[in-house]
């Protein structure tokens, strides 16, 4: 029969329990939260102390068995003070995504948060992937990144809400170039509307006129008001 008081047994479990806590590379202050966006699905979380905490690795399921990597956000290292942290992950199709962060030591060792399920809201079946500069002459590109096959239409409005032009165009899985022309169009701001399957994209575009037309431009008022008494 053992000799051992259920006060000493108190006593080792809770130096147990103090001894696990003070060592905790990381303390959540706030767990890992998602809110779908237009744009992708948000994760924000903040700690309240840290030892030698390398980084946090995002990792994703649909499943809530198989989960990879989606990617890293660097962390603080050492602190007792409350770091915020966040994450787009701009790549969340499904419709229903489980995540988790994977804190990693320098020394490589790691631990899993909780794990939070966020449900898909808005459509993102396509987004910008690049664009060439948004102040343009004749022309301006823009890659699209399309995550399945359909027909995508897009307007260029002014300012005022008028049409200046209207198109539609088959836009394949993958990257999808498209070109609009802004020759004929007066200088000023436009905005590029894209829309499929009820997303929408606004770009801003502005068209200025190029140092030769300026410059074309400035000799004939310049000739014309040379005529004048």
């Amino acid at each position: 029969m053992s000799n051992t008081s259920p006060k000493f047994l108190f006593s080792l479990l809770f130096l147990f329990s103090f001894s696990a806590i003070s060592h905790a590379s990381c303390i959540y202050e706030q767990e890992v939260k998602g809110e779908n966006l237009q744009i992708g699905t948000m994760l924000t979380w903040s700690t309240s102390f840290e030892e030698n905490n390398s980084m946090f690795i995002v990792e994703k399921s649909e499943d809530g068995v198989n989960f990879s990597g989606a990617g890293t956000v660097k962390a603080a290292g050492d602190t007792d003070e409350e770091k915020k942290y966040n994450y787009l992950d701009v790549m969340a199709n499904a419709e229903q995504v489980l995540y988790r962060l994977k804190q990693v030591d320098f020394d490589g060792s790691f631990s899993y948060s909780d794990i939070v399920t966020v449900k898909r809201e808005f459509k993102n079946d396509f987004m910008v992937a690049r664009m060439s500069s948004v102040t343009a002459t004749e022309s301006f590109a823009v890659t699209i990144d399309a995550l399945k096959d359909g027909e995508m239409s897009y307007n260029l409005a002014n300012l005022k809400g008028e049409m200046m032009l209207e198109d539609k165009m088959i836009v394949v899985n993958g990257l999808n170039d498209l070109e609009v022309s802004l020759a004929e169009q007066n200088e000023g701001i436009y905005k590029l509307n894209l829309e499929m399957d009820g997303e929408q994209e606004t770009l801003v575009v502005k068209k200025v006129l190029d140092e030769i037309t300026k410059k074309q431009n400035m000799a004939s008022k310049d000739k014309g008001n040379s005529g004048r008494n």
